[in-house]
This record gives C-alpha cells, sequence and structure tokens, in this order.
C-alpha cells in the first residue's frame, strides 16, 4: 500500500530546516521523500526561506547602513564641538541647536562632558563681565590722567579710546600667560603734517598728536600698561582662563573617546530602530 502525502502545512521551524539541508546539498525530492511531503512543497518553502533570508539580510544591510551613518554623524558633530572649544570662545547658538546636541546627550547622559560644558558657558559669562570691567577701569582711569590732559584738550584724535582698546588687549593676552605688547618693539610713530605725528601701539592707531605730546602718551601707556596687571579684575580674568585651559582638555579628552571609538554606546530618539 502506497504512503500516505501529508498535507502541505509547513511551520517556520521546518521550512528553516528544509532550507538548512537543502544548503548542505539535499535535494528537494531527497528531503521530500525521506520527510514524507510532496516536492512541490519542498521546493516552494525552500524558495520562501531564501526570500526570508534574503529580506533579513537586506534589512540588516540597511540597519548597519544607517547605523554607521548615524555613529559618523555622532563623530562629526563631536569634532566640530572640539573645534569650537580650541576657539575658547562661547559655544554658538547654532551648535547648541543642533539635533546631535540631543543626540549625543541621550547617547552619553552620565558623561561629565555636560558638566564641563555647562561650566564652560559659565566661564564664558564671567569673562565677559571682567572684559566690560577692564575695559571700564582703563576708560576711567586713563581718562583721567593728567598726563594727556594737553593731548585730549589740543585735538579730538581718539587718544584715549585706542589705549584702551590696546591696554585691554595686551591685559587679556597676560591673562591668558601669553606675550603682549611690548613698548620697545610696538610703540610706532610717523610723521602726519606739521608738527603732527601719527602714533600706533601694535595693531592699535591712537591717532594723531603734536610732536611734543608723542613721550607723554609713551609715558602714559608704560604706566598703565604695568599697572593694571596689579588691578584685582586682572588677577580674577586670569584666573577664569586657567580654569578655562582645564576645563578645555577635560572635554577634549571626552570628545577624543567619541572619535576615536567610532561606536557611541546608549541610544537617542534618531537611533535607527
Amino acid at each position: 500500500m502506497a504512503k500516505r502525502i501529508k498535507k502541505p502545512t509547513v511551520k517556520r521551524q521546518l521550512r528553516a530546516e528544509w532550507f538548512r539541508r537543502y544548503e548542505l546539498g539535499e535535494s528537494p525530492p531527497k528531503i521530500a521523500g525521506v520527510d514524507h511531503f510532496d516536492v512541490r512543497t519542498v521546493r516552494k518553502h525552500i524558495e520562501l526561506a531564501k526570500q526570508e533570508r534574503e529580506v533579513k539580510e537586506a534589512r540588516s544591510a540597511v540597519l548597519r547602513n544607517a547605523l554607521e551613518r548615524h555613529y559618523a554623524d555622532l563623530c562629526n558633530f563631536a569634532e566640530k564641538l572640539d573645534a569650537e572649544i580650541a576657539g575658547e570662545g562661547a559655544i554658538s547658538d547654532t551648535l547648541r541647536d543642533d539635533p546631535m546636541w540631543l543626540a549625543l546627550k541621550q547617547h552619553l547622559p552620565r558623561s561629565p562632558l555636560w558638566n564641563y560644558l555647562n561650566r564652560w558657558g559659565l566661564l564664558q559669562e564671567e569673562l565677559g563681565e571682567l572684559r566690560e570691567d577692564i575695559r571700564a577701569g582703563l576708560e576711567n582711569e586713563i581718562g583721567a590722567d593728567s598726563r594727556l590732559s594737553a593731548v585730549k584738550a589740543a585735538e579730538d584724535s581718539g587718544v584715549v579710546s585706542g589705549m584702551v582698546e590696546a591696554l585691554a588687549f595686551h591685559t587679556e593676552r597676560r591673562a591668558r600667560g601669553a606675550t603682549g605688547l611690548n613698548i620697545e618693539e610696538n610703540f610706532r610713530t610717523e610723521p602726519a603734517g606739521k608738527n603732527l605725528v601719527s602714533i600706533e601701539y601694535g595693531a592699535f592707531p591712537l591717532g594723531k598728536v603734536e610732536r611734543q605730546q608723542v613721550e607723554a602718551v609713551r609715558d602714559a601707556l608704560v604706566y598703565w600698561q604695568s599697572k593694571v596687571t596689579s588691578w584685582e579684575d586682572y588677577a580674577d580674568i586670569n584666573k577664569r582662563f586657567q580654569e578655562l585651559q582645564r576645563i578645555k582638555m577635560k572635554v577634549k579628552d571626552e570628545l577624543a573617546v567619541v572619535t576615536l571609538r567610532r561606536i557611541v554606546p546608549g541610544r537617542c530618539k534618531y537611533c535607527p530602530l
């Protein structure tokens, strides 16, 4: 009596088993004979299993590509942030509003990076206030300097405002630990007409004064350049710049982990499903 052919009811597990055996070299007719199924059913489910695998592999490839691009976006953003910090200025609103800011924060919610960046922002505010205080102090003190009375009375050349700009620049350079302006090297004069001399200090024009007033301007510059570094505001801005350097290195270390590892742990709202 011939064996009864089973109805073609095939579960996913059996389909996968047939496909595995088929890939190992077992033919559909042999599989059908051993498992008592119609060969057409076996062929159909082997083809279905092949299609399912291809779909799964395609989905995996798409997901892998999406993840790679997502990680690349995170790394690119970390590099932008690193470049922003290198400039030692305030972090731009454009960068803070970038969706990748939120993405990186969600990937690394416990990273000390965010506390460092918060402190960075506070330091920038404090430095801005100290710059204004130093500039205001220079304007008041230089404006009241009796050595410059004749200069101010004689013309409106902007000597005081030029000195304020030059000394504010010098003060910040010194507070950062860099070389400031040097009176011997950076104080320059050029003839500018009958009995007039044009003065520059570094890159800062101080306008035109009468020839006999040049020495008074020079003396005032020497005095206030030395005096400003004894101010409390100068000591405060120096401390802020030192802390800024420490924070900068810590931020760069945290960002280096992201850019060198290339894969960021955790998830964010933009992660591929």
